[in-house]
C-alpha cells in the first residue's frame, strides 16, 4: 500500500504544479490589467490647445494656422501657399498617445488633398504625411512653429 500512496502523491504533484503556475500567471495577469485600467482612468485628456498657432512647412512656403482649439478636437484651421487655400475639413484627435491633426483641402489645385500630422512636443513640430490627390502621391512633411 505504501508504493500506491507514493505513486498517488507523484501523480498529484504532477497535476498540482501546473495549477499553481497557472494560478500565479492569472494573478500576475489580473494585476497588470488592474494597473493598466488605473493608469487609463487617471490619464489626463490631451491638451489639444498645444497645437494652436502658426506653423511653417520646412520645405516651402506653406503655412498652417490653427486657432480656437476646443477640448473636443474642433478648431479653425487655415492653410496658405502663399495665398489662402480652402480647408474643407479638419479634426484634432489622438493617435498612439500623440496629438493628431487631420486637414482636408478643397480648392483649385487642391482637390481633396490631405495632411495627417502628429505633434512632437520635444521638437515642437507637426510631422506626418501630405497626400497630393491630383497626383495620387504622398510626401513626408514637417511643420515647425513660426
Amino acid at each position: 500500500m505504501i508504493p500506491h500512496r507514493r505513486s498517488t502523491r507523484l501523480v498529484m504533484a504532477a497535476f498540482m504544479k501546473p495549477k499553481r503556475i497557472t494560478l500565479w500567471a492569472i494573478m500576475v495577469f489580473c494585476l497588470a490589467l488592474m494597473q493598466m485600467a488605473a493608469d487609463a482612468a487617471g490619464a489626463q485628456p490631451a491638451n489639444f490647445n498645444v497645437i494652436a498657432g502658426k506653423w511653417a512647412r520646412i520645405d516651402g512656403n506653406y503655412t498652417l494656422r490653427v486657432e480656437d482649439v476646443t477640448s473636443q478636437g474642433a478648431a479653425n484651421v487655415h492653410y496658405f501657399n502663399p495665398g489662402e487655400i480652402h480647408v474643407a475639413e479638419n479634426q484634432i484627435s489622438t493617435q498612439e498617445g500623440r496629438i493628431k491633426l487631420f486637414v482636408k483641402l478643397q480648392d483649385k489645385g487642391y482637390p481633396g488633398c490631405t495632411y495627417n500630422l502628429l505633434y512632437y512636443p520635444g521638437q515642437d513640430a507637426l510631422a506626418g504625411v501630405y497626400y497630393q490627390a491630383a497626383l495620387g502621391q504622398t510626401y513626408n512633411v514637417v511643420f515647425v512653429r513660426k
